[in-house]
């Protein structure tokens, strides 16, 4: 089931408005519109929802998408597709939009070089060995100057009715916001990040006490990327399969190329 319709149903009785998935990707866009991110990835990007909205914002000239199946890119790359109407107009500039499968537990140098790494409901999903990995894949390999972590606030679980003991099957754990700040402050001592704590879904007045239903913790890379030389090794064999790219071009044309032979 999706992730997302899974969730609106335990949060019928909570009305978020608006969506609190809804809630979450607007958070990433307003961080967009503020920091104006070149390149962005998102991980766990399942039907690439969020990949569509950054798709509008214009200072976006690449997007990548990350997954560990392959189910949801058929939609994805319908939903990322040109519009009839981007053939006619040509592009405010050019966007390149790359969508992979594979798994965070991997280095693949495709993923070197961005600005902006967002991982939401992304963790929670993971196999303790995957989880294990994590950091250093993304902040000792990746080493955007920007990673956004959302993640259920596990406090907030007993005002959502039918939680037992998730709020989504596939979930291997939840956290509360003691864990996940002690999870990602040592991440961010060890990869010298700094990171801030917040979160979407406030809860109903007079349980304040229970924090954000989504709690989320942003890290701000310390060093410049271009003034120091690389501290982990960076591996040059690929590790994921490139499903599809689909390229926007400033001219006015647009082409969306499969990925089986495909080299650029």
């Amino acid at each position: 089931m999706d992730k997302n319709v899974q969730e609106e149903r335990f949060t019928e009785m909570i009305k978020f408005t608006p969506p609190l998935y809804k809630q979450r990707y607007q958070f990433i866009k307003d961080l967009v519109w503020k920091y104006k991110p070149k390149k962005v990835a998102d991980l766990g990007c399942a039907d690439c929802t969020l990949l569509w909205m950054l798709k509008f914002c214009s200072c976006i000239e690449v997007l990548a998408g990350l997954d560990i199946s392959s189910t949801p890119f058929k939609e994805g790359e319908h939903r990322l597709s040109p519009l009839p109407g981007d053939y006619l107009q040509p592009a405010e500039r050019s966007l390149t939009v790359t969508l992979h499968h594979g798994s965070v537990a991997h280095k693949d140098p495709c993923m070197l070089g961005f600005d902006l790494i967002t991982c939401i409901e992304l963790i929670e999903h993971l196999e303790e060995p995957e989880l294990e990995k994590f950091p250093e894949v993304v902040f000792g390999f990746m080493a955007p100057a920007m990673v956004v972590i959302s993640t259920p606030n596990s406090e907030f679980n007993p005002l959502l009715p039918g939680v037992t003991p998730f709020r989504h099957p596939d979930h291997k754990f939840e956290w509360n916001r003691a864990e996940f700040q002690s999870w990602a402050l040592n991440i961010a001592r060890s990869y010298d990040y700094s990171v801030e704590f917040t979160g979407v879904g406030p809860p109903p007045t007079g349980m304040e006490e229970v924090g954000f239903c989504t709690q989320i913790g942003v890290f701000i890379r310390k060093y410049s990327q271009t003034s120091e030389t690389a501290r982990f090794e960076k591996p040059t064999k690929a590790a994921y399969k490139t499903v599809s790219i689909i390229c926007y071009w400033k001219a006015g044309a647009l082409v969306k190329l499969p990925w089986q032979g495909l080299s650029l």
